[in-house]
């Protein structure tokens, strides 16, 4: 394509009615039958056809003959000039008011007789003018006004605007109701800090304080207190001034001054002012204004993002201070530690967060007011405006150049979304931030930070974005003409993922011309990079800065990653191009606001006399995420709506249409571009939601912190177990525990033991509600987490049911409607006064979201436009991942373990059995494979529940189906199977004859060991087992891999029946559980799913799971070298060498478990009993080492309580933990430590050794760190275990001076002298080299 020319297939036609640009003041005439023979001459500083289409109201029947710019170089002039020619030099006539008729609107500005010509002469006639040095005409000079550090008072006070007045209205009513602490909820441009200085003066404060996250705010600050004349007498301080004089704030008040005091939080949390100015920290202040009160939940969403990217701690800290996002979760609490006020004004322009929160009641409220309210408001006072017979100017509106966004929502180039779709598979879910990430977080020597991970597809991106390079997915539109015509895109923010991201897309665009046609031209201001802040230290260089480039016509791009992204106004910003991962609204919205200023210049002719040039009345914000953008919209107008109206989601789709309208969206599909529409997002969301589970759906629902103390709510939600969004739900189990599944961010969660209702008396609320006194910080955390676990109970309902509900009165009314409903309800352990009670007290924003969900999720499973399969397939996404004991097997997994069986013969006469349903996903992938070819196969799919919820849940996909419902077993679960005095339950299963039986038994049930009483009995080998009693030809199910190398008990019987059994033909075996089930599971040791098939009888087709990579191997499974299953026939090939030199094992120099006899347990129970060492060294003691129950350390015990082995004491020891690594030598590894004082060790750790000097144990440890110790370790340790039996098949070697290993080596080279002693070939050396991490 060649650089500058946009795609000529490219249809822009609905660009052309909704672009518009810079508009320079104009002239204009149209005609009308109203008034025969006369023209109507005016001028606008808004867009032509707006101006005219407010005449049609009086004149209908208008045409619009002329249109031209009111320019003449760089000065402007107005329609008088024009009408003074008319006259004056042609001598036309004006319409007067007798000659109009009788009813209609009058104007002066109608000349008869007049034509184009005339106009153009009299354009002629001022340009000859000002050529010959001008007198004739009125030309008017923009207006450069110089900054200075102090503002000169106003000498008339501003008028407040409707909606401003209405809040400080709100304001007194509230404050005279008893209210303390108000919210101020505006958008930019309401002109928050005005109205609020304006609530201080109607209070009558004499001591206002302000306080912000951002120091750089102070500016807009100090200028409305000390400009505005509505604040006269007040005098403005901020931080730097107390600091220097202790009695500033007393000498003003005293002298009958008024004080409004800046203050930041840095300034609160440091000792000086307090100290200086205690008399007035101590006294009351009379109003406290906390400025962009959402401030502090940036930092948590940001730091999310970075923690999702990898970053680690250290970088996260460093990235949110360098943006400037201290990491200062609540402003509130800051503030209250330090400041006494009698009424406190929050003050915010996006507090999603903090009103769903419930923190404010509705009577808290002062203004609620969105962008729409600021646009019907200004529409309300052109339409007034344009009534009067002397209308003011169009300028005089007080929302006069508010601009208008035009959004795009681009998918990225192709090249980027290819990448895009490997970091997903690679586990990455932060990927615009992960395909712009830089080579170094931090800055380095080698300059790694200014280049990009993905440098190619980010260059493909801008020059997709810069026209120079053509891309499907992407509408150029620097390289519009009608953007490049209008002067948009003049100053650009480049929103990035990182600080180190600013500096690599600097480089790229200035190091790089050749490559773009139309970014060549900007200038780069990298206010964010690792060194932005030495660049551009304060807010007023980096606008000084851009106001420069505007002066001189030079276009910019700023490049930030937060920084001046809240509460600072760059008047100049016109565009936003938004690269990085959010989905925070307050982060999003707070960025996008940013373009929302007006750019307002001023020009004045010889007599002082005005006219305001808006130089942007519109703005652009490129998204390229989409979903992102849709989601956001439909969360802020619904948001709108639960404020607005009690019936606000009724009304979604109305509120959506005209926040598109005031708003419009861009997208480009098919080389077309398209306007979205409500129903495009509402698609779109539906279609998102499709992808959640419930579980995702419950935790979205915000928590309502009042009514964590309320008594009622309390008891309804004390016994369930907390909700997680990884760990999924637990319901308290009837029958017994489930699997033992290791979550991914944490251990397992305790069930049903303690009560968290607390011990205390109740006490009464002031409104009579009875309340328990305030939870701890991590009470609060965990009632909020069971709050959201009822939340759940209450949208499985909605979705279980067969009834219509739309919010949760509807749950209420047909909770006993019938017994299907009864039963859902008795199975999710809901009942009708509990739902009352929390219909009654849960907040109106709260209410408003679970109503939401109720009501996509009830009508997402009933929509019968979507054909039965395609429902169950969406319901099985909805259930996703239950609980740790009701693990559901992923859907894909599923259907692919279904398509192992054998094709059939007599298909529809085969029964099939799932022997521990959760969902009902192995009943959905037997009826995809086999029903949809022959219908009858569907009455012959059973399946057995693993509990009562599990029977909901798969009698749904039954139902979805049309599959009997009385195939789902109804009156026992999959645990009846293995407890005792089961014969009858088994029997009826052997009755029915199974053919075939499939499915993800439970794994584990408690038997209340380990410090968090997590330790428990393996049970999924019982129920395959139990499969095999009952007969079928085939068996296929999937279960952890740890039976393959276990030793003792009953899972190496186990395992050695399945090592023998010739009738398994396949296994698929996944050594990382997560590319099996996904990142929310770490199940140590890796899972399987085999098929048995009783008319086989050989070898197996091993099928190893690696990522992406699948390697296949026809082997029998018992190998003659060792007595486990090895997954790799090279770990056999290698062990066959090492075994052949004949050494001894390194395990004999390993200790057994608890090696100085520290584990006791509870008396009757598996429960440990700590140890509780001094932290100090004590008389006769010697050092402890633990870990395990709080962090690893040194301790001291008595010489005395040390039971075992006590001769080690003294001698030099290697640690090493008895468990670590999750059994996956991608990832594994293993940090061995040398003691050598006198010293012992907890039960968590085992020793290497003893050794009589410390350089034999540093042979140790450097052996223990090469990749072939490692692979040895890992025929046999495939969890996180390692215990002594697992250095079974390691070699021991001679540590001394005298080994044929020289120990003075490298690690890395010590592992080639390990490959050459035992003859490892090529092939052999590069397989243990991928797979083992280097340590």
């Amino acid at each position: 394509m060649e650089v500058g020319k946009l795609k000529t297939s490219l249809n822009t036609t609905i660009l052309e009615n909704l672009i518009i640009g810079r508009v320079y003041p104009h002239i204009y005439a149209f005609s009308t039958n109203t008034v025969p023979k006369y023209w109507k001459v005016g001028d606008t500083v808004r867009p032509v056809k707006i101006r005219l289409s407010e005449w049609r109201k009086h004149y209908q029947d208008l045409t619009q003959e002329y249109s031209r710019a009111a320019k003449v170089g760089d000065k402007f002039f107005r329609d008088y000039a024009i009408h003074g020619y008319l006259e004056r030099e042609l001598g036309k006539e004006r319409l007067q008011r007798e000659d109009m008729p009788a009813g209609l609107y009058y104007s002066n500005e109608f000349f008869k007789d007049i034509n184009v010509d005339n106009l153009e002469d009299a354009f002629r006639h001022i340009e000859q003018d000002v050529k010959q040095g001008g007198g004739i005409y009125q030309l008017y000079n923009e207006q450069h006004l110089p900054e200075i550090p102090h503002y000169e008072r106003d000498t008339e006070p501003y008028n407040l605007r409707p909606n401003q007045e209405k809040a400080v209205e709100a304001f007194m009513e509230a404050k005279d109701k008893g209210r303390t602490k108000l919210l101020m909820y505006a958008v930019m441009r309401f002109g928050k800090s005005f109205t609020s200085m304006c609530c201080a003066n109607a209070m009558d404060a004499k001591i206002v304080v302000i306080v912000s996250g951002k120091a750089d705010v102070k500016e807009e600050w100090k200028k409305t207190v000390e400009k505005i004349a509505n604040f006269d007498g007040f005098v403005f301080l901020d931080g730097g001034q107390l600091s220097r004089d202790e009695n500033i704030i007393k000498s003003n008040i005293e002298s009958g001054k008024k004080v409004a005091i800046f203050l930041t939080l840095q300034d609160l949390q440091g000792e000086e002012i307090k100290e200086k100015h205690k008399e007035v920290f101590d006294s009351q202040i009379d109003l406290l204004i906390v400025d962009e009160t959402h401030y502090g939940a940036r930092a948590a969403e940001y730091g999310k993002v970075l923690q999702n990217a990898g970053l680690t701690k250290a970088q996260i800290k460093n990235e949110l201070k360098q943006n400037d996002i201290e990491s200062i979760e609540d402003i509130d609490k800051e503030v209250q530690k330090c400041l006494n006020a009698r009424i406190t004004l929050h003050l915010s322009g996006t507090p999603y967060r903090i009103l769903m929160s419930s923190e404010f009641s509705e009577d808290d409220i002062v203004s609620f007011c969105q962008f729409t309210d600021i646009i019907d408001e200004s529409d309300k006072w052109i339409e007034d405006n344009n009534k009067e017979e002397t209308p003011q100017e169009e300028w005089e509106n007080p929302y006069y150049g508010f601009p208008q966004m035009i959004r795009f929502a681009f998918t990225p180039n192709e090249s980027s979304l290819q990448k895009i779709k490997q970091l997903k598979e690679l586990g990455k879910t932060a990927t615009l931030s992960a395909l712009l990430r830089p080579q170094s977080i931090e800055k380095d020597a080698a300059g790694n930070y200014k280049k990009f991970e993905n440098e190619s597809e980010v260059c493909d991106l801008l020059r997709a974005i810069d026209g120079s390079q053509e891309d499907e997915n992407i509408f150029s539109f620097l390289n519009y003409d009608k953007i490049k015509n209008g002067e948009m895109c003049h100053h650009m923010v480049f929103v990035l993922p990182y600080r180190a991201s600013c500096d690599a897309m600097q480089e790229l665009i200035t190091n790089n011309p050749d490559k773009f046609d139309n970014l060549s031209q900007y200038e780069i201001i990298n206010i964010a990079g690792v060194d932005g802040n030495t660049s551009y230290p304060s807010v007023e260089t980096i606008k000084s800065k851009i106001k420069r480039c505007e002066s001189e016509g030079k276009k910019t791009i700023t490049l930030t990653v937060n920084r001046m992204l809240t509460g600072n106004t760059v008047e100049e910003w016109d565009t936003m191009i938004f690269l990085k991962d959010t989905a925070s609204p307050q982060e999003y919205d707070q960025a996008i606001f940013r373009l929302q200023n007006q750019y307002v210049v001023t020009y004045k002719d010889a007599e002082g006399r005005t006219i305001k040039y808006n130089k942007k009345p519109q703005t652009l914000l490129v998204d390229f995420d989409v979903d992102r953008m849709f989601r956001l919209q439909e969360l802020k107008s619904q948001f709108y709506n639960a404020n607005a109206d009690a019936d606000g989601n009724e009304k979604l789709e109305a509120r959506l249409n005209r926040e598109l309208e005031v708003s419009p969206i861009i997208c480009l599909n098919k080389d077309k571009l398209h306007q979205v529409t409500s129903a495009n997002i509402m698609d779109a969301v539906r279609e998102y939601s499709q992808s959640r589970s419930v579980i995702d759906e419950a935790t979205d629902i915000p928590v309502d912190d009042n009514i964590l103390t309320d008594t009622e709510i309390l008891s309804i939600i004390r016994d369930l177990i907390p909700i997680d969004s990884k760990k999924g739900i637990t319901f308290k189990p009837t029958e017994e525990e489930g699997d033992d599944i290791d979550a991914d961010n944490g251990g397992n969660t305790d069930s049903g033991e303690g009560d968290n209702s607390g011990g205390s008396d109740d006490s009464q609320g002031g409104d009579g509600t009875e309340t328990q006194p305030q939870p701890s910080q991590d009470e609060a955390k965990e009632l909020a987490k069971k709050l959201q676990t009822y939340y759940l109970q209450i949208l499985f309902f909605a979705f279980l049911t067969e009834s219509k509900v739309d919010n949760l009165r509807d749950i209420i009314d047909v909770l006993s409607a019938n017994d299907d409903n009864k039963r859902i309800a008795r199975n999710l352990g809901l009942d009708r006064d509990k739902l009352d009670a929390l219909h009654s007290k849960c907040s109106h924003f709260i209410h408003s979201k679970l109503d939401y969900k109720i009501k996509n999720i009830n009508n997402l499973i009933s929509d019968e436009a979507m054909e039965p399969i395609k429902r169950a397939e969406v319901a099985l996404t909805q259930f996703g991942r239950m609980s740790d004991s009701e693990i559901v097997t992923p859907k894909n997994v599923a259907k692919d373990m279904i398509a192992m069986l054998p094709d059939l013969e007599n298909i529809e006469e085969v029964k099939f059995l799932d022997i521990a349903s959760k969902q009902g996903e192995f009943a959905y992938a037997i009826y995809n494979r086999f029903a949809t070819i022959n219908e009858a196969v569907k009455n012959n799919i059973y399946s057995l529940p693993t509990s009562k919820l599990c029977y909901e849940f798969t009698r749904k996909i039954y139902k979805l189906l049309g599959m009997p419902v009385e195939n789902v077993t109804a009156d026992f679960t999959t645990y009846d199977l293995i407890k005792e005095n089961n014969e009858e339950k088994i029997n009826r299963l052997k009755d029915m004859k199974f053919d075939v039986i499939v499915g993800n038994p439970p794994y584990q049930k408690s038997n209340g060991g380990g410090l968090n009483k997590s330790s428990g009995t393996a049970i999924y080998d019982d129920f395959v087992t139990v499969a095999k009693s009952l007969s079928p030809r085939l068996i296929n199910m999937i279960m952890p891999s740890r039976w393959f190398a276990v030793q003792g008990g009953k899972l190496e019987t186990f395992r050695n029946t399945m090592l023998e059994d010739k009738h398994i033909s396949t296994l698929h075996d996944y050594n990382n559980a997560e590319d099996c089930f996904g990142k929310s599971v770490e199940l140590k040791g890796g899972v399987c799913y085999f098929l048995r098939d009783t008319e086989h009888n050989g070898d197996c087709n091993v099928n190893i799971h690696c990522g992406n990579e699948i390697i296949s191997e026809t082997r029998a499974l018992k190998n003659q070298h060792t007595e486990v299953y090895v997954r790799y026939q090279k770990y056999l090939d290698i062990l066959q060498k090492v075994q052949n030199i004949g050494e001894s094992s390194f395990s004999t120099i390993v200790s057994p478990n608890d090696p100085f006899g520290f584990d006791s347990r509870i008396e009757g129970t598996m429960r440990r009993v700590k140890v509780n060492p001094s932290l100090k060294p004590i008389k006769d003691g010697v050092e402890f080492y633990y870990h395990g129950w709080r962090t690893k350390g040194i301790g001291f015990v008595k010489k005395e309580s040390v039971k075992r082995n006590k001769e080690w004491i003294d001698k030099v020891k290697v640690l090493i933990p008895k468990a670590w690594g999750i059994g996956d030598t991608s990832k594994d590894s293993l940090t061995p430590l040398i003691v050598s004082n006198p010293s012992c060790c907890y039960e968590t750790y085992l020793i290497v050794g003893p050794f009589e000097i410390i350089a034999e144990a540093k042979n140790v440890v450097k052996y223990m760190q090469t990749k072939f110790f490692h692979l040895l370790v890992a025929i046999l340790k495939n969890t996180q275990n390692a215990m002594q039996g697992a250095y079974k098949y390691v070699p021991l070697q001679d540590f001394t001076s005298d080994s044929d290993i020289d120990w003075s080596k490298s690690v890395a080279e010590i592992d080639q002298q390990l490959y050459a002693k035992y003859g490892l070939d090529e092939s052999e050396i590069a397989f243990i080299e991928s797979k083992i991490k280097p340590m």
